[in-house]
């Protein structure tokens, strides 16, 4: 069974710098204003967090949703490797984010009077390499076009001086020092130095230096460890005799998880039992 401690645990390399961000109301503030520039009226006291945020594995949440006004309710997503469900995953968010929006407004679908719902703006933040079209359809990405339900996500991936160029330029410098170091904490530090330089996210650098080291050191160790396991499995494949060295490596993997708080279910999914 999945505990609450532990679920906070696991999440810690879902939380990623990008929802850290923007967990400021002031960076969703600029977020905004650099999208809509022509607004020049909005304050911070007109966004309203939106965001779907969930406690236990395995189920909806989204990186950051925001209501202005109560006329535009703004969903954006983070990724650094593309996932071609992502506009299946925004269609969900979506129809999640209008049925709290409908509860938290009194209103209903059932009712006979038509229902007021902000308009949709859909992002996705990619700091990926692969290349990809400024707009992405759910018509298109799956049904070729020929779908009476479409919704439509504006693709931001150029490393600017905006808030989420700056992010897509420090993910872009991590990819990079990730190469370089074997050591966690070298890489995090690094990635950090070099952003600075390059002025990317430098006074919330400054301000959560320590939980960014952390957040970065989690993402690293656990991605190494997959890896770890990814060679082992491979190995099994190649050299069926050498099942105890296969069983001592996997337990040894398994163990430094289990350490860092992961629960044995939640071992067995990410690493792919």
């Amino acid at each position: 069974m999945i505990t609450e401690e532990t679920s906070k645990t696991r999440r810690k390399s879902k939380d990623s710098v990008f929802v850290n961000l923007f967990e400021d109301t002031n960076n969703v503030l600029r977020l905004y204003k650099e999208l809509h520039p022509e607004d020049t009226q909005v304050t911070v006291d007109d966004i309203q967090i939106q965001t779907i945020k969930s406690v236990l594995v395995n189920t909806l949440y989204n990186d950051l949703g925001f209501l202005v006004k109560d006329k535009l309710v703004m969903l954006v997503e983070a990724q650094s490797a593309w996932n071609p469900n992502m506009p299946l995953r925004m269609l969900f968010y979506l129809a999640e984010t209008y049925r709290r929006y409908l509860a938290d407004t009194v209103q209903s679908e059932h009712s006979a009077a038509k229902v007021k719902i902000p308009k949709p703006e859909l992002y996705v933040v990619y700091s990926g390499e692969q290349k990809c079209s400024e707009t992405v359809s759910f018509s298109d990405s799956f049904f070729d076009g020929n779908s009476p339900v479409d919704l439509k996500i504006k693709v931001l991936n150029e490393v600017d001086m905006t808030l989420h160029g700056q992010y897509i330029g420090f993910c872009k410098v991590f990819d990079e020092q990730r190469k370089i170091y074997q050591d966690s904490i070298m890489c995090a530090r690094e990635t950090i130095r070099i952003c600075m330089e390059k002025g990317y996210l430098v006074s919330y650098l400054h301000e959560h230096e320590k939980e960014v080291v952390d957040m970065m050191s989690e993402l690293f160790d656990e991605e190494y460890l997959r890896a770890a396991y990814n060679r082992a499995s491979w190995k099994d494949a190649n050299e069926k005799g050498k099942t105890e060295g296969k069983a001592e490596e996997r337990q040894s993997i398994a163990e430094k998880m289990k350490a860092k708080g992961y629960s044995e279910q939640e071992i067995a999914e990410l690493l792919g039992d």
